[in-house]
């Protein structure tokens, strides 16, 4: 089968949504052609090994099309009309997850054939769903600014209606569609590229004037636009990092909802948290170590993690190293062993064996440790620098020197190398390598130097494995 585009549709489905697929095939109301039906039962006889090579034009021809001169041609229909098929299919089945979708589809059909008491019992259904949903996102607005207008034409030559009344409801569901939308863009934008205040506020029209309405509004944003209210303190905290408390008003704010919130909200708080915590441990401030403690394990409660079947290297990563430093073991081995199978295939065999070396080596099994480190590849800079900081943290344990002394200057020569893309991380394990050298020089009768070596310490707070720094200079003391 050459059609490309039918291929990567039915590889983008599962195994379940295939056969409902196909339960809607055998729906007249959908499809009449017999010929699609076989089509269907030929790709599910190879569907768990399916690709393009598998069941080639030449193959259903023979076997649809037997004997028929224009076979060809009519093979090329029958995929199209079968890919069509498909895409009303996929259409469906995102319909069916918005039920409030559904009711205003509904509801305008019943409007336009002036079907007066369905519309009108369809139109509180809408009503009530609304003031059930918590998540009111850029979809909830559109629907609510939909219904409204639907109502407002259906009353239009009532006398008695209050139309400015119904227009300013109308204008203020377009406003809230208009705020969240922008600040849903403006944080997908943020959170991948590294932007100034001063250029957003220059290149994208709107936000003092979304900013100031929020803040002149914001008891009534939090209570009735909690989105808004999340999505405005993401903006903040990427804005205007050092004001710490837009990230504890949105901590609190997640935390008192997470049963509420959709997935899509909470991956996007998620990754906002998370990020900010880990961003400011990286200069220094360990008081957030807790607070990331606090969100992967509030997060992993509610399920985050066991829905998400494809966890990047650095988020899994990220939640092993926090329980180590919070020095809460069984709470490590117990994530290990349940999401290591989530990670993203890729590198999930590099990450387990990283995560293992960072456990081992908090369990004092150095040796296991460095096994587990000589099983990493280096596909990403990631696992190169967090590799070496481990393997050099044994070294100096095990009292390996010289071998610790090849991997400062390895690890220097690699940092050298890749300075442009490491950016501030280049500093921090510089300082990391300077720190342990120095370490290895000093002798305990030096207090004066180890008394110094802690003070530069407590000048660069970012550097890399700082609190194992401390132990080990509070060990010669």
């Amino acid at each position: 089968m050459r059609e490309s585009k039918l291929t990567e549709m039915l590889k983008g489905i599962t195994p379940l949504e295939f056969k409902r697929f196909g339960e809607l095939l055998g729906s007249p109301f959908h499809n009449k052609s017999r010929k699609i039906l076989q089509l269907y039962d030929l790709i599910s006889a190879h569907y768990s090994e399916f690709d393009a090579n598998v069941i080639p034009n030449e193959k259903i021809a023979e076997e649809i099309f037997p004997g028929e001169k224009t076979k060809d041609q009519n093979v090329r229909t029958l995929i199209s009309n079968f890919t069509a098929l498909l895409e009303e299919f996929l259409i469906l089945i995102k319909t069916d997850k918005s039920s409030t979708r559904e009711k205003i589809i509904l509801l305008e059909s019943l409007r336009e054939r002036n079907i007066l008491k369905s519309f009108e019992m369809a139109s509180k259904e809408i009503s009530d769903l609304s003031k059930r949903d918590f998540n009111k996102n850029t979809e909830y607005y559109f629907n609510d600014l939909t219904h409204k207008e639907i109502l407002l034409n259906y009353h239009g030559e009532d006398l008695d209606l209050d139309l400015d009344k119904s227009y300013l409801e109308m204008s203020e569901s377009a406003d809230y569609l208009f705020i969240v939308t922008k600040l849903k863009v403006l944080n997908a934008l943020l959170s991948r590229k590294i932007l100034s205040g001063v250029s957003i506020y220059k290149s994208y029209w709107g936000i003092d004037h979304i900013i100031n309405y929020i803040e002149n509004n914001i008891q009534k944003i939090e209570k009735f636009h909690p989105i808004i209210y999340s999505e405005y303190k993401i903006l903040m905290m990427i804005l205007k990092p050092d004001k710490v408390r837009h990230f504890h008003d949105l901590e609190k704010h997640v935390f008192q909802n997470l049963q509420k919130l959709s997935e899509d909200e909470i991956e996007q708080v998620y990754y906002s948290l998370a990020n900010y915590c880990i961003n400011k441990m990286a200069l220094g401030d360990e008081r957030f170590l807790n607070d990331l403690y606090k969100i992967h394990t509030n997060f992993e409660k509610i399920g985050f993690y066991e829905k998400n079947k494809n966890i990047q290297y650095t988020d899994f990563l990220s939640v092993i190293i926090c329980g180590l430093n919070m020095k809460q073991i069984r709470w490590v081995n117990y994530f290990f062993d349940k999401y290591k199978s989530n990670i993203a295939s890729e590198v999930k065999r590099d990450t387990i064996n990283l995560a293992s070396a960072s456990m081992a080596f908090a369990a004092k099994k150095y040796k296991e440790a460095i096994g587990r480190i000589n099983n990493v590849g280096y596909k990403y800079t990631y696992f190169y620098l967090k590799s070496r900081e481990t393997l050099i943290k044994v070294y100096y344990e095990l009292g390996e020197f010289e071998s610790l002394e090849a991997a400062i200057d390895a690890a220097k020569h690699y940092l050298v190398r890749h300075k442009d893309v490491l950016s501030i991380h280049y500093d921090r394990f510089m300082l990391f390598l300077n720190y342990v050298k120095k370490l290895t020089r000093l002798d305990k009768k030096q207090k004066q130097e180890i008394k110094m070596l802690m003070k530069k310490l407590d000048e660069n707070r970012h550097t890399i494995s700082r609190e194992w720094l401390i132990e080990k200079i509070i060990e010669m003391k």
